[in-house]
């Protein structure tokens, strides 16, 4: 069966989400100048984004008389409602792919762990570590998302939606700012907030493995000593369990 062409997103939407729609449904002819206008998005981004879409193959030149913002192009790929992440040189991006996957997977098994989550999401040139999904999925017990089962040594905890919560199929995101925060697509806002530094980046896996460990290390040393004698929480031991195992 084929992909619907009529279908459109909601919720929060990227400018190439935007540009995309615009694209969709002026699909026998455009021209740049009316994607931008019809999008609400800059020139410049919408050219870049043409010209990324025309290297990908998905959108071919029928006239290209006149300044580049007047060339008048088609869509002869549809992908559907997505808006198709291609990089400047027409290459397909992994950005934010194993975040989708990790979502998608707790959506369809329901409740996991960890290690199953990122087994699950690890598809093609996808890569998603254990330490990646247990660090995102906590985030989102934070924020009210997911809960997680009572921790007992025998096992891994698992992640699961918390009761009451309704999830959308796009991924929530947690933004890199001086506070941490969870962006939900689906209704468009901050769903949680607090003062933090750090967050999930979009990428599968850190650019520096040994520095992002032993950031992560610095900050349960910190939350251990924090403890004085009281001692660890349960969350965090099972936290240094995945981070030494």
């Amino acid at each position: 069966m084929g992909k619907r062409t009529d279908l459109r997103l909601v919720g929060g939407k990227e400018p190439r989400q935007h540009m995309w729609e615009a694209v969709r449904a002026n699909r026998a002819e455009f021209t740049s100048r009316q994607i931008a206008e019809l999008s609400g998005q800059s020139d410049g981004s919408v050219k870049n984004y043409v010209r990324a879409l025309n290297k990908a193959a998905l959108i071919e030149l029928v006239d290209g008389a006149g300044e580049f913002a007047d060339h008048r192009w088609r869509l002869v790929r549809d992908e559907g409602a997505e808006h198709p992440r291609v990089t400047v040189s027409g290459k397909r991006s992994l950005n934010g792919a194993g975040l989708e996957n990790l979502w998608r997977s707790l959506r369809i098994m329901g409740e996991m762990t960890a290690a199953q989550a990122a087994e699950m999401a690890s598809i093609g040139d996808v890569k998603v570590s254990q330490a990646y999904a247990h660090n995102y999925f906590g985030s989102l017990v934070r924020a009210g998302y997911l809960v997680t089962s009572d921790y007992d040594f025998q096992g891994p905890q698992t992640y699961k939606l918390a009761p009451g919560v309704t999830a959308g199929p796009r991924h929530p995101i947690v933004q890199r700012t001086v506070s941490l925060q969870v962006f939900d697509q689906n209704m468009n806002k901050v769903v949680f907030s607090c003062v933090e530094s750090g967050g999930v980046s979009g990428e599968s896996s850190p650019s520096n493995d040994i520095q992002e460990q032993n950031s992560r290390l610095k900050k349960l040393l910190v939350e251990f000593v924090a403890a004085g004698k009281k001692g660890p929480s349960i969350s965090l031991l099972q936290r240094t369990q995945l981070e030494l195992a």
